[in-house]
């Protein structure tokens, strides 16, 4: 009989911001652990909220699968003895043993288990198994000894099967199953006790629990949104924020506050800032996106007055830090900031954080690049950043302008710490471009050259997003990135800095820089461009080190994928597969095609002809030479006893491979 399981792993607060990755993670893990002890179901169903995890099991069949394993024993060669020790570690006769591949083997049958009988067995498992980005052990009375792993100190466990309570004891937390939950910490802390999915949802609801994580995200997203027009604003909304917030409360009230006029006369990006961080709270605007003194906030419990009062006072006094910050960052100067970054440690091997801007120098060429570089890392060293340090960049371009820099050097102090992932939006300044570009190499340079590389899944200095971002860079700006200069030589130049300021390199930091981009590369056109792993490889190998253009490999490699989707690609293929079989190590240069006395031979020529010709976008041409080549592959001696046919036959064979090499890749 197949049955509903419905799990609750009642605990004290989840943080928030583990919420939304646990609802996969429980899911993965409980559905493996179930498959793993040959539990039949039909779906998992999980959900978290910030004081429980709930697991709801469709159609679980009330025992475990019967298996059949075949053990092998013994070579048939064997010893007597070592056969009857077989026989007897598995409580078998003579007689069950069968003969297969020159071994003896039981066929061992195990009969399905009752799945309450082995639930403790199963809820143990799982909680050893969640994965928690943080967890904690407490002090478990009844064991007299430390607890297992959790994310915060479980409470209870709801176990309910088939609508029947299952007690069961779980040593490692010290906690008996049962059948009862609780409600709202405050508005309904009482204990209910349940029968089944449906009752356990229909009882949360009304004491004051929404279970479903997305549900009441969007639920306070609605509410926001609708308390806001309502004063004719619109809410800025910030997802990461909102997944917080849903995070922190069981039940979501939402207010609207005001901001005092005085505050307004801060930057945008600072009120917001202030607002987010210290208190959770949602900016608000006027049509037109200009940020208005009023906020958005969620609480846990029903607003009053008093309440109201406190929300609003606790936002002033934030936001006159925030003034008191940007009052005495205006007073000073961007280059007195500068002044102060050799007290900045980059890092302990690689020296400081004005030597990180000196090496920068070296490979900018314009007034615009120089003075951008000059400033950019400047506010760091102000109280602004010093509070909120997710404002670096941003701040550096307010500041900038209040002291009067030219508008492109401020639009490129702030982008160029862009993109700041695969999903960033690039700079759109030339200056801004290539200050981000020399700013990521010069890290990849540093920590590659002292042999500090990422280690499986840690990358502690986030080279691998550094090099990612150059990709796109590249990729992005092109040549116009490089200003006539080759990858290589920006690091050659940057590791001369290096060796200036006394940091010894590696010799080889030339190599693994170039060799650590160009896999980022392939992860980017990958995992981002969904391009076959094959083609990338193709393309890639396609280039010399020296012709090496990121942009048109990402070309190349989208064209090449979209024409291997096309039926007549693997005439094509067999093609080309098939003249590079035949050239084989000959060392024939191309040349000049002569006509040719054979038909065949001529008709190629000509079809060859016609693709130099050509603006290499007609992938019929290409198919029409690649059936030219397989016709003369089977009619034609190519390598002609006469040593001029042959010369003239392979060359006309390398002339074509060529042209599909350069233009479509190595396929």
């Amino acid at each position: 009989m197949r049955q509903e399981l419905l799990l609750e792993f009642f605990s004290e607060e989840i943080p928030a911001r583990f919420q939304k990755k646990a609802i996969s993670d429980a899911k993965d893990v409980f559905s493996k652990i179930l498959a793993d002890y040959g539990a039949e179901f039909s779906c998992v169903e999980t959900y978290v909220s910030p004081r429980r995890i709930a697991i709801r099991v469709s159609q679980l069949a009330d025992r475990t699968k019967d298996t059949r394993e075949e053990r092998r024993g013994p070579r048939i060669s064997a010893s007597k003895n070592a056969v009857e020790g077989f026989l007897k570690a598995n409580g078998r006769e003579t007689a069950d043993l069968f003969e297969k591949d020159g071994y003896y083997y039981l066929a061992l049958d195990t009969k399905g288990q009752d799945i309450t009988e082995i639930m403790s067995d199963i809820i143990e498992d799982f909680i050893a198994k969640m994965p928690w980005q943080k967890s904690m052990r407490w002090y478990v009375e009844e064991e007299k000894a430390l607890s297992a792993f959790w994310v915060r100190p479980l409470r209870s466990i709801l176990c309910i099967f088939g609508g029947k309570k299952i007690e069961k004891y779980i040593k490692s937390v010290g906690i008996t199953t049962g059948n009862y939950t609780f409600g709202h910490r405050f508005l309904a802390p009482g204990r209910m006790t349940i029968s089944s999915f449906n009752d356990y949802l229909e009882q949360l609801e009304k004491n004051y629990i929404i279970l479903d994580f997305f549900k009441k995200r969007e639920y306070i997203d609605r509410e926001m949104t609708q308390k806001a027009a309502a004063i004719g604003l619109h809410l800025s909304i910030d997802e990461t924020l909102l997944d917080e917030v849903a995070g922190l409360v069981e039940y979501p009230f939402v207010h609207i506050g005001a901001i005092e006029e005085k505050f307004m006369s801060l930057p945008s990006i600072v009120l917001s800032t202030s607002m987010k961080v210290h208190q959770k709270y949602f900016t608000l605007t006027y049509p037109g996106a200009v940020v208005a003194p009023f906020f958005a906030t969620v609480t846990n419990v029903p607003g009053t007055d008093v309440m109201h009062e406190g929300l609003e006072r606790v936002l002033r006094a934030r936001l006159s830090d925030a003034m008191f910050f940007y009052k005495e960052d205006t007073d000073a100067t961007l280059e007195a900031f500068a002044q102060r970054l050799s007290n900045v440690v980059f890092h302990e091997k690689l020296g400081s954080m004005a030597q990180k801007v000196d090496r920068m120098m070296s490979v900018a060429n314009t007034r615009e690049e120089h003075r951008t570089i000059a400033l950019c890392k400047a506010d760091l060293m102000s109280q602004m950043v010093g509070e909120f340090p997710e404002l670096q960049g941003l701040m550096g371009e307010i500041y900038a302008k209040v002291q009067g820099e030219d508008p492109e050097v401020c639009q490129a102090i702030r982008e160029h710490y862009k993109p700041l992932g695969a999903n960033d939006n690039l700079p759109a300044t030339k200056t801004g471009a290539r200050v981000a570009f020399f700013d990521k190499l010069d890290t990849l340079v540093g920590f590659l050259g002292v042999g500090i590389y990422p280690t499986g899944s840690k990358d502690p200095f986030a080279l691998r997003r550094a090099a990612l971002c150059i990709v796109r860079l590249l990729c992005d700006f092109g040549e116009d990135l490089l200003d006539g200069e080759s990858l290589t030589w920006y690091v050659e130049t940057l590791m001369n800095s290096y060796s200036d300021q006394g940091v010894a390199l590696d010799p080889e930091t030339v190599n693994e820089v170039e060799k650590f981009i160009v896999e980022r590369l392939k992860v980017y056109m990958t995992d981002r461009l969904e391009i076959a792993s094959e083609v990338v490889e193709s393309v890639i190998s396609s280039f010399s080190k020296v012709d090496f253009d990121y942009k048109l490999a990402i070309s190349k490699a989208q064209r090449l994928h979209e024409l291997s989707q096309l039926e007549d690609f693997q005439i094509v293929k067999e093609a080309y597969k098939r003249a590079i079989g035949v050239i084989g190590d000959s060392d024939v240069a191309e040349g000049v095609l002569e006509p040719f006395v054979n038909p065949d031979m001529q008709l190629l020529k000509e079809d060859v002809e016609s693709l130099q010709k050509s603006t290499k976008e007609n992938f019929e041409l290409f198919v029409k030479a690649s059936k030219s080549v397989l016709t003369a592959c089977d009619n034609v001696l190519i390598n002609d006893p006469d040593e001029g046919i042959k010369t003239q036959n392979l060359r006309l064979l390398k002339t074509y491979t060529n042209l599909i090499r350069e233009n479509i890749g190595e396929i």
